[in-house]
C-alpha cells in the first residue's frame, strides 16, 4: 500500500463511522447513538494522527531529519487513545458495546482498502 491508500482508509473512516452513527440512530437508544459517535470520532481522530506518524517515519527511512522522533510518539498517543475512551465510558452515559463497534470501524476501512488494492495491483 502507498500514501494514497493511507488517505482513502481515512476518508474511509469517516463515511463508514457516518453511516453506522445514522443506522444507530434510526433503530437504537440515545446511549448506543452516543456510544457509536464517540467511538467512531476516537478511531478517526486514532487513524489521523497514525497515518501522519507513520508518513513522518517513512520520511525519516529516506534521509529526510524531519521524522525522526515519531515513532517515540506512538506510545504516549496509545495512553492518550486508551484515557479517552475509559474516560467515555465513566463520564459519559454511552453504551460501551456500541463504543467498541464504532472504534472498529477502522477495520473496516482497511479491510475494504486491501481488497481494493489487491483487485486493482497487476497480477504478479
Amino acid at each position: 500500500m502507498d500514501r494514497a491508500s493511507l488517505s482513502r482508509i481515512e476518508r474511509m473512516n469517516y463515511i463508514l463511522g457516518g453511516a453506522l452513527v445514522a443506522v444507530t440512530a434510526g433503530i437504537g437508544t440515545g446511549a448506543q447513538v452516543l456510544g457509536a459517535l464517540v467511538g467512531v470520532l476516537l478511531c478517526a481522530v486514532n487513524f489521523s494522527v497514525v497515518r501522519r506518524l507513520v508518513e513522518k517515519m517513512m520520511r525519516s527511512a529516506r534521509g529526510e531529519k524531519e521524522g525522526r522522533a515519531s515513532a517515540f510518539l506512538m506510545a504516549p498517543k496509545l495512553l492518550v487513545l486508551m484515557g479517552a475512551a475509559a474516560a467515555a465510558v465513566v463520564f459519559l452515559p454511552i453504551s460501551a458495546i456500541m463504543l467498541a463497534v464504532g472504534f472498529s470501524v477502522f477495520l473496516v476501512s482497511i479491510g475494504v482498502e486491501t481488497v481494493r488494492y489487491v483487485l486493482r495491483s497487476p497480477a504478479a
